[in-house]
């Protein structure tokens, strides 16, 4: 089971519409906490036509979800949705989770959503989708999280798996 993310960055519709189709993705779960941008192609509404018309199904998240929400990793709403997501992943959608910047490493979809996935649901395998198309392994990526957008419940990652590697 995989979970992706992806962020919209400054790509034109056609640009956007065809990582995601690169990516064989079918459902796109919008987790900016507020859903419009200054590019007219990725404001909610126009999103929602944008990847509907391209036969991919939209999801709104980000009132849970999103960078600049109040909920934090053990809150029921934010784990319930990302149960939903998991859910939708278990039974063959191919889901990836939308922000706006482009570099997971500058966003909450690797300092917080994959993130909590790497510590609660270490059967879920987390990809990002960079600009350029190139797909990255989410647990591989999370060391170069800044940690502006990480959450202070989770330390760093890496010194998840030295720990693990002492205990042997």
């Amino acid at each position: 089971m995989e979970v992706l993310t992806i962020g919209h960055s400054n790509h034109s519709a056609d640009t956007f519409v065809g990582l995601l189709k690169d990516a064989k993705i079918n459902v796109l779960v919008d987790v900016r906490s507020k859903p419009s941008s200054r590019f007219a192609h990725f404001q909610r509404d126009n999103l929602l036509k944008l990847v509907g018309n391209a036969g991919i199904q939209y999801l709104y998240g980000g009132l849970a979800l999103g960078g600049m929400s109040n909920y934090g990793p053990k809150d029921k709403l934010f784990v319930d949705k990302m149960d939903r997501i998991i859910s939708l992943a278990c039974s063959g959608s191919r889901v990836a989770m939308m922000c706006s910047e482009g570099k997971p490493c500058e966003c909450h979809r690797a300092g917080k959503l994959t993130a909590w996935l790497h510590r609660e649901r270490k059967d879920v395998k987390t990809t990002h989708i960079l600009p350029n198309g190139q797909m990255v392994d989410g647990r591989e990526y999370e060391p170069t999280v800044i940690a502006a957008v990480q959450w202070p419940d989770f330390k760093p990652f890496k010194e998840d798996l030295l720990s693990l590697a002492f205990k042997s």
